[in-house]
């Protein structure tokens, strides 16, 4: 594995993103990643906090456009932590905290398919708010919270 990850921090494209003075390295794609993630998780926690009666009197069906923007905020992060992770692989390829972190995010990411199919899959004009619902809502806002602490825990601990 290290081999790899060796090759892929030697990389140009990595070592661009890593060293370059340009604006569009580094803190381009870093903000990119962090507004890709205020995207997802947003959106993402504003659908679980319906489900869990905040603003009870916002119709269900108004939240199903959530979903694509959802995919969009992941798409936009998982573009650029492919970049930012290429940039230092050795070091962040190689820690508990960042495999931790994917493991996360590959939960959460299934936590919101199994919401749209429990919530709205069923019967998108009188979409459903049960107990299993409420469930994934809470185990959503937790995962996301979980990888939010992971993903900044790793600018101190790696």
């Amino acid at each position: 594995m290290m081999p790899w990850l060796t090759t892929l921090e030697a990389s140009s494209l990595a070592t661009w993103v890593r060293e370059s003075n340009s604006i569009w390295a580094y803190p381009t794609i870093l903000t990119l990643h962090t507004a890709g993630l205020g995207v997802l998780v947003g959106a993402n926690w504003a659908l679980d906090l319906r489900l869990l009666g905040v603003g009870s009197r916002i119709p269900l069906p108004s939240l199903t456009p959530l979903f694509p923007i959802m995919w969009f905020g992941f798409w936009i992060n998982a573009v650029t932590g492919m970049l930012l992770f290429a940039s230092d692989a050795t070091t962040k390829g190689s820690t508990t905290l960042f495999m931790l972190k994917l493991g996360i995010i590959a939960v959460a990411v299934i936590v919101i398919n199994l919401t749209n199919r429990s919530v709205f899959r069923t019967d998108k004009e009188r979409p459903q708010v049960t107990g299993v619902a409420r469930l994934l809502a809470v185990s959503s806002l937790v995962l996301w919270a979980a990888a939010i602490l992971a993903g900044r825990l790793m600018a101190y601990v790696v």
